[in-house]
């Protein structure tokens, strides 16, 4: 509620003077306050998402947007400080180009919502991502992240929190499995967000933006299946 929020705003503002990944604590309080308010007030999203009971998981949740079909799920972890989201959705294209798809790093902020910008640093066999993420456009929060970068080819995707502020942890897998022709792409992510974000906004966050994530993934590989040599905008 809008008490809760105001009452843990003023808390953190009363904190202020540590030192935090979460960047300035006044500042970002105030703006957060805004965005409790802001959210309470008006809940539209700019994709319409229709949630029913999933057959894969209790609980759980399907999204639909547009033809894609999303599963997830969303809980509270580390004494509900942290959260952990797993989201599902299976692509009608090869696992070789969903791969390419979500590797291809410097062009995330084209195929995958709210990703700002996304630098690369290649040292000898580390990769690490310099990514900027947007919290909230009316608001222009944004996290700003050094992500370590672990690849098993075909199979699986690591990234992990090396600094950066917006969370004090972070850490997200994408799994590549075959199902036929088709690639059913798995993500799942744990997060501890800095203690700015009330719990339930950040909940309110992920639940929109995974099954959302996972639907432009699929949109952008079918894409990239069906126009293999770039010659279509994605």
């Amino acid at each position: 509620t809008a008490v809760v929020v105001s009452m843990w705003v003023a808390l953190v503002i009363a904190l202020s003077a540590f030192v935090s990944p979460c960047g300035s604590f006044s500042s970002t309080a105030r703006r957060v306050s805004q965005a409790a308010s802001v959210s309470h007030a008006s809940r539209r999203s700019d994709i319409s998402s229709v949630l029913v009971p999933s057959p894969f998981s209790l609980p759980a949740n399907a999204a639909r947007f547009g033809d894609a079909d999303v599963d997830f799920t969303t809980s509270l972890v580390d004494f509900g400080l942290g959260l952990r989201s797993n989201g599902r959705v299976r692509i009608e294209a090869p696992v070789a180009t969903v791969w390419d798809l979500v590797t291809d790093y410097e062009r995330h902020p084209e195929f995958i919502p709210n990703i700002l910008s996304t630098r690369v640093e290649r040292n000898g066999g580390q990769t690490v991502l310099n990514q900027a993420g947007l919290l909230s456009r009316k608001l222009n929060l944004r996290a700003d992240m050094r992500l370590a970068v672990t690849e098993l080819p075909l199979r699986q995707l690591k990234l992990q929190r090396v600094s950066g502020h917006g969370f004090m942890d972070f850490k997200a897998t994408y799994t590549f499995a075959p199902a036929g022709d088709h690639c059913v792409l798995q993500y799942e992510v744990q997060a501890v967000p800095c203690p700015i974000f009330p719990m339930p906004l950040v909940q309110q966050k992920v639940r929109k933006e995974v099954p959302r994530m996972l639907s432009a993934l699929r949109a952008a590989a079918i894409e990239r299946r069906v126009h293999p040599d770039g010659s279509s905008a994605l």
